[in-house]
């Protein structure tokens, strides 16, 4: 029998980035510069790893959260600055993991999620700043449903996704949601947790604006509400997704 995805609506709500001592001093600056990451020069770089599909970009622009991207990725994290030790800088996602380690000595450590000993990266050169997707609001129904349809051929029974309070603004957002919402399925899937966690019952998906971020799973609704004026920040990243449905938790607020 053919499933089928689905996008329901709400009635009355909106749908919806010199001399020789001299050159000897100028080349040991240009190699310190080349393994620091000052935050003022460049707001935007890229940093390799070695390994090609571990390349991400850094986006500083603000003083607050930091914008992270892998560049084989389309999903953006924001990342939280906390003190570290000897000075370091630790970049933490929506979880609470260390994604980057700025050193005050030497360049940034980054710390995929397969290898929790840290990979050294080194800055490559200026990036285009990371931002957000242009989607019109008439566009984001379609798109919405197509992910329903995905979900329908990943967990194999039908599937519904709902959205309330977006308007021309804010339609990025909640696609960009609906998205990490698939990609953390996806991710279960792929790799359940080593406790023997596995995908709960999940058969709809509400993207609801609100004034605080929240993650809510009943009755194999899950529901996410999103501060739409935060941007990136106002939703939750695949991880933090892929995290709370594999932990069956009930209730999960943002700190």
């Amino acid at each position: 029998m053919k499933r089928f995805g689905s996008l329901t609506t709400y009635i009355g709500c909106a749908l919806l980035g010199a001399t020789s001592a001299m050159a000897g001093e100028q080349t040991g600056q240009v190699l310190r510069e080349a393994y620091e990451v000052p935050v003022n020069t460049q707001p935007v770089a890229r940093f390799d790893v070695g390994k090609k599909s571990e390349a991400f970009i850094l986006d500083q622009r603000q003083q607050g959260p930091l914008l992270f991207r892998y560049v084989r990725s389309r999903e953006v994290f924001v990342l939280k600055r906390v003190p570290g030790p000897r000075g370091d800088m630790m970049l933490k996602n929506d979880l609470g993991a260390v994604m980057v380690r700025m050193s005050r000595v030497g360049g940034p450590v980054l710390f995929p999620e397969r290898n929790s000993q840290g990979i050294p990266a080194w800055n490559t050169g200026p990036a285009l700043p990371l931002g957000p997707q242009t989607v019109q609001l008439e566009n984001l129904r379609p798109a919405l449903a197509n992910i329903a349809e995905d979900l329908v051929t990943i967990l194999d029974h039908d599937v519904t996704i709902s959205a309330r309070g977006a308007d021309e603004n804010s339609a990025w957002l909640y696609l960009d949601t609906a998205l990490n919402t698939r990609s953390a399925i996806s991710r279960i899937l792929r790799n359940p947790d080593r406790k023997g966690r596995i995908l709960p019952a999940l058969n709809a998906i509400r993207l609801i604006s609100a004034q605080k971020q929240t993650l809510v799973l009943q009755d194999a609704v899950l529901e996410i509400h999103l501060v739409t004026a935060d941007g990136f920040a106002g939703r939750p990243s695949s991880l933090r997704l892929a995290g709370f449905l594999s932990g069956k938790r009930v209730r999960a607020d943002k700190n």
